[in-house]
């Protein structure tokens, strides 16, 4: 545990180091969030809840699925900096005598406070233009989504070079999150079922609109998190020990 904590403050030190990412995280969410916010005319909305229809306006529909898209898209490409910029380092820990395991546990621990980071940013701006019915799920529905493209950014970090993966992360999920899921299409495709964000943003979209949340598409978001976090894990540790 000593080893894991000190290569997790040694990851951290890394990210202070690199000031696009940290303006990322402060920037984004309130670039994002607010240009769709001011963006959106005034004027009602139907935001589609898991068969039912909820009536509200759009300038509260808007910010409330940009915010898991902007959280998903910072941990996303974190991920992928953790796999590409971070090799390096990793390299260097398995040199000084460290175990794959240790530094894997290191650097997905470092993901999941820069997704938490990532969810308390979004959530914060989000919350000067509309609040949900339910703060705590829509926090955890948010945190669920950056988890997931957190874990999806490691994988693309793994199969394509740092461009095509940041292209990947980047349009894959505004398509997902904003095209596929968007809680005010009337007839979303059939696909949407099995991308990433759909369940997670089942949960933020009911958090957020109806007065209970239900439990199954959160198990569905976690058992797809268990799937992606194995599959990340995986290669992380291939990684390693190829290099």
């Amino acid at each position: 545990m000593t080893r894991i904590g000190t290569a997790l403050r040694s990851g951290a030190t890394e990210l202070r180091r690199t000031p696009l990412l940290l303006a990322l995280l402060v920037v984004a969410p309130a670039y994002v969030i607010y240009v769709f916010t001011l963006a959106a005319p005034e004027g009602p909305a139907s935001v589609h809840v898991d068969g039912a229809v909820v009536q509200t306006t759009l300038p509260e529909a808007f910010p409330a699925f940009t915010t898991p898209m902007t959280a998903a898209l910072l941990a996303g490409i974190t991920g992928l900096f953790l796999m590409q910029t971070a090799a390096s380092a990793d390299a260097r820990l398995g040199v000084a005598g460290y175990r794959a395991h240790q530094v894997v546990l290191a650097r997905l621990g470092l993901l999941v406070g820069v997704a938490a980071v990532a969810t308390a940013v979004s959530v914060g701006v989000m919350l000067t233009a509309f609040t949900p019915e339910h703060l705590a799920w829509f926090v955890l529905g948010t945190g669920l989504t950056a988890l997931v493209y957190g874990m999806i950014g490691v994988l693309a970090g793994v199969a394509l070079d740092r461009l095509p993966g940041v292209y990947l992360v980047l349009f894959g999920s505004m398509i997902d999150l904003f095209i596929f899921q968007n809680p005010l299409a009337t007839d979303p495709p059939d696909a949407a079922t099995f991308l990433p964000g759909h369940y997670p943003l089942q949960v933020v979209v009911e958090a957020g609109f109806t007065d209970s949340v239900a439990l199954e598409p959160l198990g569905w978001t976690l058992a797809y998190l268990a799937v992606v976090t194995g599959l990340a894990t995986l290669a992380f540790v291939r990684k390693l020990r190829v290099s």
